[in-house]
């Protein structure tokens, strides 16, 4: 109902798209084929569709669990081919690798957004954390291997995470310090609370206006100037109660909550406005993000 009124331009995705064990494949097959599971239709196609939806595109990110949970050879490799269709794809799932970047431009202002995999905060060293760790030995079959892509191993598993991120940064820190656009957007799946320091220096550094994430079973607006936002004047979004199985409190059946729900993002040149609504259709409340100003050089590397 609230797309019929405010007729959303494309629609972010923070990841978890299937929970909880991922697509019911494996990784590893060639580039750009579909493998069908029947879960494209029952969980995306046949849930998000309808008047204001229809058409746009869903931009994301993998989270842990389309790893696999608690294993890494879950069909996530799937979930990016699925942007080059299969024979149901609607044409609107957008997530084309595990970090890209988009530059949406209107007339007047432009969002510069950058699509990050943040699942380096859930891969230990194989005998850690078995019920958290996609890198785990307890829950990847003996042999697991996404072929030469990687990982190629559990061994591999956190050595291929923690490069992919050491790229990742690298990626992103050119981006912002290259970016024109009136708005720097982050887009991932771990809140900022995982890599506290490191997000803190990359938001101070670049500017960043906003921070969107999932992974928490809940609801949550950091307000810029919130006195417990490590990140401020940078807003975080933390979206994670899209519709799981779970939540980190218990859910009120008029959706007077913030368990489940979804955000409702108005932008313009000068604000964004972030609207949180329940799964009762509840305005839970509004926050308005300024654009944030770059550290001055002198201050980048202190």
């Amino acid at each position: 109902l609230k797309a019929l009124i405010s007729r959303p331009d494309y629609v972010l995705n923070v990841g978890d798209n299937y929970y909880w064990g991922g697509l019911t494949a494996n990784c590893g097959a060639p580039a750009y084929t579909h493998t069908s599971t029947g879960q494209w239709h029952l969980i995306f196609e046949s849930i998000y569709h309808g008047p204001g939806i229809d058409g746009k595109q869903w931009l994301g990110v993998l989270g842990n669990h389309d790893y696999g949970g608690y294993k890494f050879n879950a069909a996530w490799d799937q979930v990016i081919a699925y942007t080059w269709g299969s024979p149901q794809s609607s044409g609107r799932w957008m997530t084309p690798a595990q970090y890209w970047g988009a530059k949406v431009l209107y007339p007047d202002f432009s969002v510069e957004y950058y699509f990050v995999d943040t699942n380096v905060f859930s891969a230990f060293p194989p005998e850690q954390d078995p019920m958290h760790n996609i890198c785990g030995a307890a829950h990847n079959p003996v042999g697991a291997s996404c072929g030469p892509m990687g990982p190629t191993s559990v061994d591999d598993c956190p050595k291929w995470f923690a490069k992919l991120w050491d790229e990742q940064v690298s990626w992103m820190e050119q981006r912002l310090s290259q970016s024109q656009a009136t708005w720097q957007i982050v887009v991932t799946h771990f809140p900022p609370t995982w890599g506290k320091d490191q997000w803190a220096t990359i938001a101070r550094r670049h500017g960043i206006d906003l921070f969107i994430a999932g992974h928490d079973h809940r609801q949550i607006v950091w307000a810029p100037t919130a006195e417990d936002n490590f990140l401020g004047p940078t807003a975080v979004i933390i979206s994670g109660g899209g519709g799981g199985i779970t939540s980190d409190g218990i859910p009120d059946a008029h959706g007077n909550d913030d368990e489940y729900g979804f955000m409702d993002l108005t932008l313009s040149k000068e604000t964004i406005l972030i609207d949180a609504i329940s799964h009762g259709g509840h305005l839970r409340s509004s926050t308005a993000v300024r654009p944030r100003m770059p550290a001055p050089v002198t201050d980048h590397y202190v």
